[in-house]
């Protein structure tokens, strides 16, 4: 039989305290990253500011533009932080950075739920000082991300008191209420909600159901208000979040061999460590992250049976066991994974696996607590197991090349700021810009969209997302505009040069630093004459 655990207050108070000191750990380690990263924002976050700029200028956006399935939410709370303290790299940067810090304290939460006290802190250490990934992708201004995990583990912890019969039933129903607004509102922000969702919904009808009564229709209501935007939008612009989820995501079954051979060779080992570009830790470092986190998964599946835990958190641990489980079966289910497979060999599907991260520092945690159970060589081989997880994430981190780290994963050579060109174009009096480069956001925030920009390749070319329509028809329509292009250090004439050159239109170039490259043609010209010379360089 498992000794009694100590449940008294004194005890449950300390390890509150302990998860919250966690959490202002994990605050201050990723507020170091954004300081030496020098508050570098990327292509699609400078979108989310932009946004945040229409808001307060009176827009009401439901969801990110060019994207009606990600839902504006981050939008509007940046744009209240704009609103207070302006609009600037670090306040774009507060969401996501407050919301990284309720990660951690649900990640305790949740490993205290589903096992004990002793695992929900180690489980918030571990969450803290996580892995470079998810230090840096779960702290990016992406619009979904960060809430994701956040929602998500709020989901996964209210859940746990819906099928608790241990619980008083007033405690359950209200704890059903406030879940279907969790997940009704994590529908509206990410289709991600899912992986939460499946999970969650199967433990509830398993153990939840018994004496809750009316709750269920509260429940039903609460989730129709928390995704009422998504509902609204959906009813006036003909289904737009539907047919664009249900649109055709590549050929899954045949893509299946190598979508599986992606997450086991490059997404399992980028979750725990950090993207090959940003230098940081070893090989065999990295194997023993995967051996300990993902020892920690299996762990979690054994823990539903065995292990010195109380019953009746039985199907909290299940539910855990069934998310870890139903994150990589969904993923590659989904036909998400086909992107993976892109030419260009960049991380373009990290970010919707990054939710394994809910479980994995419980894992780890619990694993520990398991193996320190007993005699003191166990103690100690525990105490090495967290000491090993934790100061390898932490130098991981210390060792990251952040101006790689915090760029965009599709445009990987944006440059470490953008002042030189500014100022070269407030000079010159230039206030339209077309590029190639995934710069156009940055450049339109940084300035306040003195400086409209926009990707003539990525839009028209590659005929990508228009995030703002009204943008690229005003530059247009402008009399002077220059064209900038990112180059290498070392480079001479580029094919963005000679295409101007067999077009024979005459032009001023400068360089404005080694690795911008700025072209102002003498007429105004229609940026499809030197279409050839436009695209993604590197």
């Amino acid at each position: 039989m498992p000794r009694r655990l100590d449940v008294s207050p004194r005890h449950n108070t300390l390890a509150v305290g302990l998860v919250a000191l966690c959490a202002v750990l994990g605050l201050m380690v990723r507020l170091a990253l954004y300081i030496r990263a020098g508050w570098r924002y990327d292509y699609d976050e400078g979108m989310v500011g932009l946004q945040a700029l229409h808001i307060l200028r009176g827009e009401r956006p439901v969801f990110h533009p060019g994207q009606p399935y990600l839902g504006a939410l981050e939008s509007y709370l940046i744009a209240l932080f704009f609103a207070i303290f302006g609009a600037n790299a670090v306040t774009l940067k507060i969401v996501p950075w407050l919301l990284s810090g309720l990660y951690v304290m649900t990640t305790g939460w949740l490993g205290w739920r589903a096992f004990d006290r002793r695992v929900g802190v180690l489980a918030a250490l571990l969450a803290a000082c996580a892995p470079s990934y998810l230090l840096i992708t779960g702290t990016k201004t992406w619009g979904a991300t960060a809430e994701t995990l956040a929602l998500g583990n709020l989901a996964l912890v209210t859940a746990s008191y819906v099928q608790d019969v241990a619980q008083p039933d007033n405690v359950r129903r209200r704890s059903l209420i406030a879940l279907g607004f969790l997940l009704g509102l994590g529908n509206w922000i990410s289709w991600l909600i899912v992986f939460y969702t499946l999970p969650v919904v199967l433990a509830v009808l398993c153990w939840g159901r018994a004496r809750l009564g009316r709750a269920w229709g509260w429940a039903t209501l609460a989730f129709a208000v928390g995704s009422s935007p998504l509902g609204g939008y959906n009813l006036t612009h003909d289904f737009a979040t539907f047919r664009y989820l249900l649109a055709d995501q590549g050929d899954t079954l045949a893509n299946l061999s190598a979508v599986l051979d992606h997450l086991t060779y490059d997404l399992a080992p980028r979750l725990v460590s950090n993207d090959p570009r940003w230098p940081g830790l070893s090989w065999p470092a990295i194997w023993w992250l995967q051996i300990i986190y993902e020892g920690g998964l299996i762990g979690l599946g054994a823990g539903v049976w065995f292990g010195p835990w109380r019953r009746s958190q039985r199907p909290t641990r299940a539910m855990l066991a069934l998310f870890a489980l139903s994150v990589p079966l969904i993923y590659v289910l989904s036909g998400y994974g086909n992107r993976a497979l892109n030419e260009f060999g960049f991380d373009a599907t990290g970010r919707y696996v990054l939710m394994i991260h809910s479980a994995l520092p419980i894992g780890a945690a619990a694993l520990a607590v398991w193996l320190g159970r007993g005699r003191l060589w166990r103690r100690w081989l525990a105490a090495a197991l967290l000491t090993s997880v934790a100061g390898l994430n932490l130098l991981g981190s210390s060792r990251l090349d952040l101006v790689k780290g915090f760029a965009s994963p599709y445009y990987t050579r944006q440059p470490a700021t953008l002042e030189p060109l500014i100022a070269f174009l407030d000079r010159e009096n230039i206030r339209h810009v077309w590029t190639d480069v995934g710069i156009a956001h940055v450049l339109m925030f940084a300035t306040r969209e003195r400086v409209l920009a926009a990707d003539w390749y990525d839009i028209y070319g590659a005929r990508g997302l228009v995030r703002f329509p009204d943008v690229p028809l005003r530059i247009y329509a402008a009399s002077r505009v220059a064209f900038v292009e990112v180059v290498l250090p070392d480079q001479g004439e580029t094919c963005f040069e000679q295409a101007f050159q067999r077009e024979g239109i005459a032009y001023r170039r400068e360089r404005v630093t080694p690795d911008l490259l700025v072209i102002i043609p003498q007429t105004p010209i229609d940026p499809a004459l030197v279409a050839d010379g436009l695209g993604y360089q590197f």
